[in-house]
This record gives structure tokens, C-alpha cells and sequence, in this order.
């Protein structure tokens, strides 16, 4: 249990890496301003349904940044990094929407609250490590 709750934290650190998902939400929240009151929403208004899609959602944007991550590091130009960037943070959004029953804002609702509440992020190590069980397993060493 310690090593599928260590992985999900590591897949946690890939994914926030990038920093891209930061980025694209306020780019989308300019866009199309959500009050308040939504963004507040409490850690225990997310049903299982919610999270369910978050964990698909994340895993695909694990996968992103999973890709892009070297392409970035290894650019030689902040201008190539930017654009590689601005790909990774795209394909992410797609990898998001993608999932169905979650959108941007949701997804990082989730993910901030899960950072202050443990029984969430408990409940979404399981969802992500359900998933990534009907996936295809990554090859073993």
C-alpha cells in the first residue's frame, strides 16, 4: 500500500512539474470568469462519479507530462521550451476533457482540495490506482 501511495505521489510531482495546468486555468478563467462560489466548493460536495473521472483524468495528464517533460528540459531556447510548453498544457486540457464528467476548473478544485484534506486524497490514490489497473500496466523491470 506504502508503494502504490508513494507512486501516485510521484505521479502527483511529475504532473505538477510541468506547471502547465496553473497556467491554463487562469488562461481559461479569464476567458470565462467562474464566480467564487463555485471555485469554494467544499472537498465533500465531490461525489465518486467526480472522482472517478478525475483519476482517468489525471492518468492522462500523467501521460502528457510524462511525454513532454524531456522535450522540455532538453529544448535549447526558452522559445522552444515556451512552445513545448503551451503543447504539453493543450494536450493536457484535452486529456482532461477527454475523461468526461470533469472539466478544468473541477479538476483543479480536486487537486487543491485534496492538498488539506486526507480522506480525499485517500479516495483518490484508490480511483487512480483502479484506473490505472484497467489500463495497460507500464513493462516491469
Amino acid at each position: 500500500m506504502k508503494f502504490r501511495n508513494k507512486l501516485i505521489a510521484g505521479l502527483a510531482t511529475a504532473t505538477l512539474g510541468l506547471g502547465t495546468m496553473a497556467s491554463i486555468s487562469a488562461a481559461q478563467e479569464a476567458a470565462s470568469p467562474v464566480p467564487q462560489a463555485e471555485s469554494a466548493a467544499p472537498a465533500a460536495a465531490v461525489d465518486d462519479g467526480k472522482l472517478k473521472s478525475f483519476a482517468v483524468a489525471f492518468l492522462g495528464v500523467t501521460k502528457v507530462s510524462q511525454t513532454y517533460k524531456p522535450k522540455i528540459e532538453a529544448a535549447k531556447s526558452d522559445s522552444d521550451r515556451q512552445t513545448l510548453q503551451k503543447e504539453a498544457g493543450q494536450e493536457m486540457v484535452e486529456a482532461v476533457n477527454g475523461a468526461g464528467g470533469i472539466n478544468i476548473e473541477e479538476y483543479n478544485q480536486i487537486i487543491e482540495a485534496a492538498q488539506t484534506d486526507p480522506d480525499l486524497a485517500q479516495k483518490i490514490n484508490t480511483h487512480i490506482t483502479e484506473a490505472a489497473g484497467q489500463q495497460p500496466a507500464p513493462a516491469q523491470e
